[in-house]
This record gives C-alpha cells, sequence and structure tokens, in this order.
C-alpha cells in the first residue's frame, strides 16, 4: 500500500475535514438516541410537555446539524476520489508512453484500456464511498456499543454478538468473492481486445464471412463471463440475507431482555428505545459498509493491476557496453517515485543531453556518418532466430539509402530500431558520431522524420495532425504548415476539404483515403525539419504522378543548409536505382550493399529482384 499514500499525502488537509465532519456526524447521530431516551423517561412518562418540546427542538437543531455534516463529508470525499483519480490517470498516461513496443504486446491494448478507465474509476467510487463509511464506522460501532453497556450491559453483549457474526459473514463473502473478481476482470480485458478487434477488423469479417465463427467466440466468452457474475451474484446472495436475518433477531432479543429488565426496574422504557436506536445505527453502519467492503476485493485487484503498469520496467535492453547504463527518460516515468522529480529530473537529463549532443554535432566533421549501423543484431520476444543479424552500413548527410527485400525480411526493423521503438540485441547504432543509446531518447526522435508504412491520423483538424510533427522545442507556424503540404503535395487535396487546414479527421483518418493519409503522415514528417527522414514503404499508397512529384522535392530538401539525410524501404527498382546506396536485405541479413550499378553486377538477390520486375513492367 506504499504507492496508494503517495497519493493520499497531498490531500491530508482534505482528509482532516473530512475526519473533522465525520466526528460531528458521528456524535449528532449518537445523541439524538440520548435525547430520545430522556423525552421519554422524563418528559412522556412524567407529562411533562415543556421538557417534551426543548428537548424536540434541540433534537431538531442536532439533526440539522448532523444532515449539514454529512453532505459538507460528502461533498469533501468527492474532491479527494476525483484528486486521486486524475493523478493515477496522469502517472498511468506517463508510464504507458514510456513503454517499448515489447511492453504493449505484453499487456496488450484491452487490458491497458481497461485498466486506465474501469479499475480507476473502481478506486475512485471505493475511495469516495469508503472515507465516508470507513471513518465513521469504528466511532460509531466503538461509542454506540460504549453507550449501550452503559444502559445495560446484557443488551451490549447481545449486540457484541451480533457483530461477531456478521464479521465472520464478511469475511466468508470475501475470501469466496475475490477469486471470482480476478478471473472476472480478465475475462472483461478479453471481450474488450475482442469488440476491438471486430470494430477494426469488420471489412475482413464480412469480406471472408466469418460472422458465424466471430459469433462462436463471443457466445463462449460471454457465456464464461456470465458464469462468473453468477458465481459473484451468488456469493453475495448468501452472505446479505444472513446480515439482514442477523439485524431483525438483534432488535428482538433487545426487545425481549429489556423488557425483562423493564419489569425488574432495572431499566427504563426510554433506555430500550435509545438502545434499539443504538443497535440499530451500529449494526446499520456495518450493513453500509459492507456495501464498500464487497468492492474493496475488486478495487484491490484493480490497485494490483494498475501498479503493474506504472511500476512495469521498460522491456527493452540495453546492448553492451550501455547494459548497465540507466535512462533517466524512462527510469522517472516508469517507477513513479514522486511526479515532481520526475519533471525536474527528466528536464535536467534533456537539458544535459541536448547538450552532449550539440558537442557530438559541433565535433562530427563530413566525414562523420549521419547513421552507422555497426553488426547490429536484434530479436523479437520468444523468437528462436534473430530477426536482424550482423547489420551494418552508413548514411552521410545528404545521402539516400533505398532497402530492399523481400515480406518478412527485416526491413522495417531496421526503420524501427533507429528511433528506439526498439531496443538491440548487440552491436550499436551511432546517430552523429554518438550511440543511440547515449542520447536522450527525445532529443534522438527529434531529429528524425519518420512516416510509417501504414500511415496513422488523430481525431483532429488537418492542421492538428500536421502540427503533431513538431519537435518539442520547435515553433511551427502556419507557413511551415502550408510549405510542408505543398512538398508532399497534399495541399493538393486540402483546398478541397470543406474548412481546408480545419476539416476534422476522424479517429486513425479512416474519412480520408489511403493516399491522403499517407501525404499528409509525410507532411507531419516534413514540417519536423529532421536531420534524417525514414519513410518505410511510404510511397506504395501514392499515384505515380504523386510518387514522382514527392520524391522530386525530397531530393531538393536533401540539399538545402543543413543536407538531411533519407532512408525509404522501397518495393520498386526503379525508385531504388536512384537512391545514393542500396542495402539488400535477405532473412535478416545483409545481401547486397552498394549502388545500383555494383549490385546488379555483384548481389545475387538483388538480381533475381531485378529480373523479376523486368519481366512484370
Amino acid at each position: 500500500m506504499k504507492l496508494i499514500s503517495n497519493y493520499i499525502k497531498p490531500l491530508w488537509f482534505s482528509i482532516i475535514i473530512v475526519s473533522l465532519l465525520s466526528l460531528l456526524n458521528v456524535a449528532g447521530t449518537l445523541y439524538i438516541p440520548t435525547l430520545t431516551a430522556t423525552i421519554i423517561n422524563e418528559g412522556v412518562l412524567h407529562g411533562n410537555l415543556e421538557m417534551i418540546t426543548n428537548s424536540s427542538a434541540t433534537m431538531l437543531i442536532v439533526a440539522l446539524l448532523t444532515v449539514l455534516s454529512a453532505i459538507l463529508g460528502v461533498a469533501m470525499s468527492a474532491h479527494i476520489s476525483a484528486s486521486i483519480g486524475k493523478v493515477l490517470r496522469d502517472n498511468l498516461v506517463k508510464a504507458i508512453q514510456a513503454f517499448s513496443l515489447r511492453d504493449f504486446t505484453h499487456f496488450g491494448t484491452g487490458t491497458i484500456l481497461m485498466r486506465t478507465s474501469r479499475d480507476v474509476e473502481k478506486i475512485q467510487s471505493v475511495l469516495g464511498e469508503g472515507l465516508n463509511m470507513i471513518l465513521p464506522m469504528p466511532l460509531m460501532i466503538c461509542i454506540g456499543l460504549g453507550l449501550t453497556f452503559y444502559k445495560s450491559w446484557q443488551l451490549g453483549l447481545v449486540i457484541l454478538a451480533v457483530m461477531a457474526f456478521m464479521i465472520l459473514t464478511i469475511i466468508f463473502i470475501e475470501n469466496r468473492a475475490l477469486p471470482v473478481i480476478k478471473a472476472l476482470q480478465l475475462k472483461l480485458d478479453t471481450i474488450t481486445d475482442m469488440v476491438r478487434d471486430h470494430i477494426v477488423g469488420m471489412p475482413v469479417i464480412r469480406a471472408f464471412n466469418r460472422r458465424h465463427y466471430e459469433n462462436t467466440k463471443e457466445i463462449e466468452i460471454f457465456t464464461e463471463t456470465a458464469q462468473l457474475n453468477k458465481r459473484l451474484r451468488q456469493t453475495f446472495a448468501i452472505g446479505l440475507p444472513t446480515i439482514l436475518i442477523l439485524f431483525n433477531m438483534s432488535t428482538v432479543a433487545i426487545l425481549w431482555l429489556g423488557g425483562y429488565n423493564v419489569s425488574i426496574s432495572s431499566l427504563q422504557i426510554g433506555d430500550i428505545m435509545a438502545v434499539i436506536e443504538y443497535a440499530n445505527l451500529i449494526l446499520l453502519s456495518m450493513l453500509m459498509a459492507i456495501f464498500v467492503i464487497i468492492d474493496i476485493p475488486e478495487a484491490i485487484v484493480c490497485y494490483t493491476r494498475i501498479r503493474e503498469l506504472l511500476e512495469h520496467e521498460n522491456s527493452d535492453t540495453f546492448p553492451d557496453p550501455y547494459n548497465k547504463n540507466t535512462n533517466l527518460d524512462t527510469y522517472y516515468i516508469v517507477n513513479q517515485k514522486d511526479s515532481r522529480n520526475f519533471i525536474d529530473l527528466a528536464s535536467a537529463s534533456a537539458s544535459a543531453s541536448a547538450s552532449a549532443s550539440a558537442s557530438a554535432s559541433a565535433s562530427a566533421n563530413d566525414d562523420t556518418p549521419l547513421l552507422e549501423f555497426r553488426n547490429v543484431t536484434f530479436r523479437y520476444d520468444n523468437a528462436e532466430s534473430p530477426a536482424l543479424e550482423n547489420i551494418s552500413f552508413t548514411v552521410h548527410h545528404g545521402e539516400t539509402l533505398a532497402i530492399m527485400g523481400d515480406i518478412g525480411s527485416g526491413k522495417s526493423t531496421i526503420t524501427n530500431l533507429i528511433p528506439r521503438l526498439f531496443s538491440i540485441e548487440s552491436g550499436d547504432i551511432l546517430f552523429k558520431g554518438k550511440s543511440i543509446y547515449e542520447w536522450n531518447v527525445d532529443e534522438l526522435r527529434s531529429r528524425i522524420g519518420y512516416v510509417p508504412q501504414k500511415a496513422y491520423l488523430f481525431t483532429g483538424t488537418v492542421e492538428m495532425n500536421i502540427r503533431y510533427g513538431a519537435a518539442p522545442s520547435q515553433d511551427i507556424s502556419v507557413q511551415d504548415i502550408e510549405n510542408a503540404c505543398r512538398l508532399s503535395k497534399a495541399d493538393e487535396f486540402i483546398s478541397r476539404l470543406e474548412g481546408g487546414y480545419q476539416y476534422i479527421v476522424s479517429q486513425g483518418g479512416t474519412n480520408l483515403s489511403g493516399g491522403q493519409r499517407q501525404r499528409l503522415a509525410m507532411a507531419r514528417a516534413l514540417v519536423r525539419k529532421p536531420d534524417l527522414f525514414i519513410f518505410d514503404d511510404s510511397f506504395s499508397a501514392l499515384d505515380g504522378t504523386t510518387e514522382r512529384a514527392v520524391r522530386t522535392v525530397l531530393h531538393e530538401e536533401l540539399q538545402k543548409d543543413n543536407r538531411p539525410a533519407l532512408i525509404s524501404v522501397e518495393q520498386k527498382v526503379s525508385a531504388a536505382k536512384k537512391a545514393d546506396h542500396i542495402l539488400i536485405i535477405n532473412r535478416g541479413q545483409v545481401a547486397g550493399y552498394g549502388t545500383h550499378d555494383e549490385l546488379a553486377e555483384n548481389s545475387t538477390v538483388y538480381k533475381q529482384i531485378l529480373a523479376s520486375q523486368e519481366v512484370t513492367e
């Protein structure tokens, strides 16, 4: 529970206020039965109308103050739970942003969505209700029980016995419910993943007429979930009626034993009424607390699941000699020691890394490669063989490198390694003469303009999606955006959209064509003005005319003062042959590296590619 205490500490003042309001609420609630006993014993039984009137007025004032304290307590508890929920979500977002691509695969989209939404909501709910129940409950029980024993030790023992049975019932419910709740949470994660797959993959499902197959899977998982819900409800159905029976039996026992004591003049009628009210308040407090306690096992499971994300260490490992280095960019996000420390330390790290990178850039001369792979080996999780093995090549400022190979040969993997989306197993990757593992990861990525194979756009305007490409310290003007769209030829269709640059793009860009999405993705990379462009088979979605136009302006960009370089995964020899160098990848290994003429003469794999495309063209 150490982590949750870190979230509660900043709210200590609010918690103190809730505690004081709880004291006032308990005091007022327990004083009313005492007044009731006084009214009956000294007023009703003796016909003292003045005393009845005065005591009733006092009772009314106490009741109003009690209600007011209860309302304020609920409002303050809601504030505390909402504040903790906000901080939890903020830290979860920071932790998830620090995940490697391996980590996303490990947890799965469904469970991440559930933990950042439903799990946080459950914790908020339990905290909000718990602060109103858990704080007053011990006071209500202890003081109420003390007052009962003061009136009659026999009646106090009756209430104590009923409380013991209620506690045993609660323990029984929790022990039965906790394993079921854990299993139910996992099923809900699976359902979330399944629904997401159905939505995203609906065209494929319909095209292959697999609705019956998917429906069968749905029925199976929904049946299992229903069975778990049934078991959970049955557990609660056993416990709650038992508690209600104990509740009613206590009233009967108090009336019987209290009546006997009245008959022997050891107890007054008003005292019996007061004890019944004490018992009702005590047992009602326990009953109300049960509804919170019932939710506690689920909240504990939710909290454990959230901690898994917050405390998860980035699964990417550093190759020798960097495997012992601490990556400050992610360490303070993942471990969540203190959100303020994270901001300070991350900023310091960024400043230090920026200074180091500036030094590296200044010392690099024209002969220093912009990018260099040195015997790089990479392996995906649980893979028997490496996806890449002993990959070496260089890219200089102003150069173009085309990467070619069969599907699954490792071309996209190379492009993913450069911005550290994955970490290598061995070897090294140098950027501007310095290992990418010595760079601050944000600083490194700010110098790279990346266009993925499948362009993804975010919900928002066209302008917002292009501004997304801006580096953290980069000030992007409207002119910069328009120029980037001109270079990518996106301006040709943006002018026809309703609202132009303010046109609302749907999630994923589904209201745009594939070619339009790709051109906006290119504009997003171009607006960054990076040192290195990475195009992962990005031209395949463009028509021939647009492709040639974009390639022409890109070539012009590479000749500007900062002389950026371009790495492009290509499918066509006609495009690759214009590059300064071509890298041929075959089954994760270098099968050729050189110019078009050199490879056409020396590389067997390139000759095969060339022959196959000459036949088809």
